[in-house]
């Protein structure tokens, strides 16, 4: 009996949705299991057992434990690549250019939405500042500009490769609060036409901006959560 990969997640995780968007691509069976962030599952013995940092998105391939969406995509594309498209392994200067874009969303692009848009909505301590916003501006301004000049449909080409899927799901984020894109039109073309050209992995999407508009105006309660560093506020 073929083994099925496991994907612990919840439902408005960015990341999370990252991964499952590229299972659906790579059409790789697997399975989500719900961890309940709100009790702080991803804390508890059981979890850290099996991934000691305490965060979602996991990946378990038949034993295998993977953590780090950026790295679980470059995994499956990797090991369940159907074409040289999504992920080439030989055409160095396309290879060269998706993984300067992965790390831009590492260190900028993802880190200034996850600043001004997740953390205040479940915890106290963080507000959505000026001065974050400004910084979640440059980030996009960046970006778009990487867009314009590249003038290519994608993030890191002519067609979809793994560096498009976080990127969605960092500008989901955005628009599940209602971001205003007016300055940024290249990556507004760029997102909807992902909606267009990608209607399947858009449904995966989809389910996680639907998940963080409802947590956005209806912040979880997270009182009984012990974070080890962010403190925790009520509704």
């Amino acid at each position: 009996m073929t083994s099925v990969i496991v994907l612990y997640t919840c439902v408005d995780s960015p990341p999370g949705r990252t991964v499952q968007m590229a299972l659906e691509y790579l059409k790789v069976p697997y399975t989500v299991k719900d961890v309940n962030f709100d009790v702080g599952e991803h804390f508890s013995e059981e979890f850290l057992k099996m991934y000691p940092q305490g965060e979602i998105p996991v990946l378990d391939d038949n034993g295998l434990i993977i953590g780090e969406s950026v790295a679980i995509i470059q995994y499956l594309a990797e090991k369940y690549g159907k074409d040289e498209t999504f992920y080439p392994k030989d055409d160095l200067r396309i290879r060269s250019v998706i993984h300067h874009r992965l790390a831009f969303y590492l260190s900028t692009y993802y880190r200034r939405v996850h600043d001004y848009m997740i953390l205040p909505m479940d915890y106290a301590g963080y507000e959505r500042t000026d001065e974050k916003l400004a910084k979640t501006n440059h980030a996009l301004k960046v970006f778009n500009e990487f867009l314009h000049r590249d003038g290519t449909s994608y993030v890191a080409g002519a067609t979809l490769t793994i560096a498009d899927l976080p990127f969605v799901m960092g500008t989901v984020a955005l628009k599940a609060m209602d971001f205003d894109f007016n300055l940024f039109p290249h990556v507004t073309h760029w997102f909807e036409m992902f909606q267009r050209n990608h209607s399947d992995l858009w449904t995966v999407a989809a389910e996680g901006l639907k998940g963080l508009t409802y947590y956005n105006k209806n912040p979880r309660d997270l009182t009984s959560l012990k974070h080890w560093y962010h403190i925790t506020k009520k509704n």
